[in-house]
């Protein structure tokens, strides 16, 4: 009896993506909240930092989220948020943060960062929030927040109405619950009962439910006791909105690309030709660019959901939206 293995990182830089301004509320207050302009677009910088940054580094680690918010001070005022999800105790992972810190400041020629270490995991190194150098008067200390989730109160999380209070929650009783695969089952219906009565709209209960589903895995024969539960009339009734909202875009979209797919891998056969083939399956992308652009940007929905929805794969759904957004900053 194996549970399928999770990516929590994966989730939890998902989750971010999606629902920025929550993360930036939760877990770095209200004082950084109000600082900064959420009507402007913020730009998500890690992809172009990873590219300078793996390449200079042996290790070749590479930053979690470094976003660029413009402040409330003017046009030209900006700040970096630098978050790191950080599963495990790595010993020299204060060096690197501290690393990254001097990475953005000399790639993006600002000192206004603030950064965030968040600890998913069972431990955390013993230095976990500061890095410290002092050689013959020369001293130099970088302190960053952290947020460590084994040590949050279960019933402030469960009072919350952030998203991201629940998605703690869910790591939180994953660490309680061990290698307990039965108290995993117990605290995921009791996750799934506590998302549905909070405030969440459609959206954004579709999301947590699915955190939710992919961040606690079951062994299959307790993945199907919990599907029993979820069958519930007081739990199905509330979930309806996740699976029509699943449902509606999935059968849309789903048929716009078969029928494309149809028409061009026909094309191509048709020919007979290497290159009407090769056209074919052109047109089959750039339909399959098309619909991963309208699920995100239309309908909002994550990059994470449209793989599972569409059967992509995750790294080109990402692709095609970092494509996006260059070419829509060119048009700008």
């Amino acid at each position: 009896m194996k549970a399928l293995e999770s990516k929590p990182d994966l989730l939890w830089k998902d989750l971010l993506t999606e629902f920025d301004q929550d993360f930036i509320l939760f877990f770095l207050g209200k004082k950084l909240f109000s600082t900064i302009d959420f009507t402007i677009k913020p730009e998500f910088l890690e992809q172009e930092f990873n590219e300078t940054f793996a390449a200079n580094e042996p290790t070749k680690k590479i930053a979690d989220k470094i976003i660029r918010y413009r402040t409330k001070k003017g046009e030209d005022k900006y700040i970096i948020v630098h978050i790191e999800f950080q599963g495990k105790s790595e010993k020299d992972f204060v060096l690197r943060m501290f690393k990254y810190f001097v990475y953005i400041f000399i790639k993006y020629n600002n000192t206004d960062v603030t950064a965030l270490a968040l600890y998913t995991g069972t431990s955390r190194p013993k230095m976990y929030d500061t890095f410290k150098i002092s050689n013959f008067g020369t001293e130099l200390t970088y302190k960053f927040s952290s947020y460590t989730i084994r040590e949050q109160d279960e019933s402030e999380l469960l009072n919350s109405e952030n998203p991201f209070a629940l998605a703690v929650l869910a790591s939180l009783y994953l660490i309680k619950a061990g290698k307990d695969s039965y108290q995993k089952l117990g605290y995921k219906k009791k996750l799934i009962e506590t998302a549905i009565t909070k405030q969440f709209d459609r959206a954004k209960l579709f999301r947590m439910l699915n955190f939710v589903e992919y961040l606690v895995r079951l062994p299959h024969d307790l993945e199907l006791e919990f599907k029993k539960f979820t069958k519930q009339p007081k739990i199905e009734i509330k979930m309806e909105a996740e699976r029509a909202f699943l449902k509606k875009y999935e059968v849309f979209f789903g048929k716009a690309l078969n029928e494309e797919r149809q028409e061009g891998l026909e094309e191509g056969l048709e020919k007979g030709l290497e290159k009407g083939l090769e056209k074919g399956l052109e047109k089959l992308r750039a339909e399959q660019e098309k619909v991963v652009i309208n699920l995100h940007k239309s309908m909002g929905i994550s990059v994470q959901q449209i793989a599972n929805i569409m059967e992509y794969d995750f790294q080109f759904v990402q692709s095609v939206l970092d494509k996006f957004e260059k070419q829509s900053k060119v048009k700008e």
